[in-house]
């Protein structure tokens, strides 16, 4: 469509010959181009030569004008949905891949690339767009201006090749100047995520000056760069300009020497005129293309590098386990760099029993959940449930099967029943208003303003950390799942919650495989067994009771918790 745009903008400035003709400027040596054309006036009626013809230049300039609405209309649309469809892909990826934050990759860089970055890959799409049509149009004019005149052709296209080379000189340094305003831009988006994240510590310390500051640094790198960028970007415009009026003028001087005819030098004069837009198009476009090259590396980087699902999906379909679970010489680390987090652990955990894994900050023992939830596998050894590998299994049945209720709760900017529902997105109010109730948190629910319609705000903010706590149980709950995880569930509870919350449990928990992490031990003492882990290793494992009176590690972490002292037949022991 954008050739068919030049074809007949092309075939309209080429009718300027024998309208001009036919109104008398026919002086200067004719050429083959001007003889056709007034071979065609003859054929028509007299006296009415100049209304045909501009009768015809109309419905040309009509037809050019809608094939470049329908042109523009479905060049947008195409812009729109790869612009879509490549954000929807980021996202789907940063959700089914898995990147390692802890090192040498930050969440602000995902905001980045989505944000923006993607919206500027979408923008060079469109200049690759614009670059296509200018060259079509450039390639039409330039035929046309050669059908009228070779000489005064070979002349415009020496200037217009000077006015690249010019225009690429000025211009060099516009690629690297757009990788820099990228990485400038993720800096500046870490210091808002950041900022944003701290803003009660910022105001706990009194560091708003300094962290204003630091934003203000930041600001005005990314301020610096960008007018640079837009510099470079401008510069196409003038120098080209400058040119075309200087090969006009070339032109002018070189049509009368050649004794061409006012018709045809002013239909080449239009011709070359109309050739300043889509030669500024292709030297700005390439110029700004270069600049978003950073942008363009950024998102394709990213895409490239969680292309592949982080963990190989199975093919055996998860079913409730019967058995249970078991970890065999399981070792795991981060990086190859890196200390074991855990280090040849076994355990044995039953099914429809409750199994607590204790030990101090740094044991392994989130690390352990995440391998039973298999968000990560392990380096070395076998996790299986029922004898089969958890490698084995599609990934999304078996994470049906489990609830992950963990320390760091996580709340939507959305209303109480959003976020309990979250558990299970086909369940009825009734269902929530239910795991509510078990989670202790029906109470104070009710007494919100709107009660289940309230907004809890970004994070949960309305709540205290117990209710918030409480939220998340609920949404626990209402998954219903086979296997329950709860990792420190009960770190923001007090004394009287926590008991609330435990009876509730030993409520919801019967006959369901529970894998609890605590730090204190009362939330534990229910459990059927307890695994202590101790530097990534377990050191001792079996039932609450039994660890007691063995008085070995799990022993003294209760008698330090409850302030006794060990039995001195203990102490020995445990000497």
């Amino acid at each position: 469509m954008g050739l068919l745009v030049a074809v007949l903008e092309g075939t309209g400035l080429l009718l300027f010959i024998p309208i001009l003709r036919s109104m008398g400027a026919g002086d200067g040596r004719g050429t083959g181009l001007e003889a056709f054309f007034d071979r065609a006036m003859a054929a028509l009626p007299s006296g009415h030569a100049t209304a045909a013809l501009v009768g015809l230049l109309c419905l040309t300039i009509l037809a050019k004008n809608a094939v470049l609405l329908v042109n523009t209309a479905v060049s947008r649309h195409v812009d729109g949905q790869v612009a879509h469809r490549l954000r929807t892909r980021i996202f789907e990826q940063t959700l089914r891949s898995c990147v390692d934050y802890r090192a040498g990759h930050r969440r602000s860089d995902i905001v980045t690339t989505i944000a923006e970055n993607s919206w500027k890959v979408s923008t060079a799409l469109g200049l690759c767009y614009r670059l296509l049509i200018s060259a079509s149009t450039f390639a039409v004019f330039m035929a046309l201006m050669m059908v009228i005149s070779l000489r005064l052709t070979l002349i415009a296209a020496v200037f217009l090749t000077l006015s690249a080379l010019v225009i690429r000189w000025a211009t060099q340094q516009a690629s690297e100047t757009g990788r820099a305003v990228v990485e400038e831009n993720k800096a500046f988006g870490l210091r808002m995520w950041e900022s944003i994240n701290a803003l009660q510590l910022i105001r706990a310390f009194g560091r708003e000056d300094y962290e204003t500051g630091r934003f203000a640094r930041v600001s005005e790198q990314v301020r610096r760069r960008l007018l640079k960028l837009d510099v470079l970007w401008a510069v196409p415009g003038p120098i080209s300009e400058v040119l075309i009026t200087l090969l006009i003028g070339a032109l002018i001087v070189a049509a009368q020497r050649s004794g061409i005819g006012i018709a045809s030098i002013a239909a080449f004069l239009s011709l070359l005129y109309r050739l300043q837009g889509p030669t500024r198009e292709l030297m700005q476009a390439k110029v700004t293309v270069e600049g978003l090259d950073g942008a363009i590396e950024d998102v394709a980087g990213f895409l490239d590098a969680t292309a592949a699902p982080f963990l190989a999906d199975g093919s055996v379909p998860a079913t409730p386990i019967r058995e249970g679970l078991q970890l065999r010489d399981v070792s795991f680390r981060y990086g190859d760099n890196e200390a074991w987090a855990l280090r040849n652990v076994s355990i044995h955990i039953p099914a429809g029993k409750t199994t607590a894994i204790v030990g101090q900050s740094g044991a392994g023992k989130s690390t352990l959940m995440a391998l039973l939830f298999r968000f990560q596998d392990p380096t070395e050894g076998v996790v299986s449930a029922d004898g089969v590998a958890l490698t084995r299994f599609q990934l999304s049945g078996w994470r049906r099967q489990i609830a992950l209720m963990s320390q760091e709760v996580q709340l939507f900017n959305d209303t109480v029943q959003a976020n309990i529902g979250y558990g299970d997105l086909d369940a009825d109010f009734e269902d929530i208003r239910n795991a509510a109730r078990v989670a202790g948190a029906e109470t104070f629910i009710e007494a919100l303003p709107l009660g289940y319609q309230t907004v809890l705000g970004d994070h949960g903010m309305r709540l205290s950390g117990g209710q918030r706590q409480r939220i998340a149980l609920a949404r626990t709950v209402v998954r219903n799942p086979e296997i329950l995880m709860l990792d420190e569930a009960t770190n923001a509870l007090d004394a009287e919650s926590e008991r609330a919350f435990q009876l509730a449990l030993e409520q919801y928990a019967h006959r369901r495989t529970v894998v609890v992490i605590a730090h204190r031990l009362a939330t534990v003492q229910r459990a059927d067994q307890v695994v202590v882990l101790e530097g990534g290793r377990v050191v001792e494992a079996g039932p609450p009771a039994q660890l007691i009176d063995r008085g070995g590690r799990f022993a003294r972490l209760h008698h330090l918790q409850h302030g006794t002292e060990p039995e001195p037949e203990a102490r020995s022991h445990d000497l």
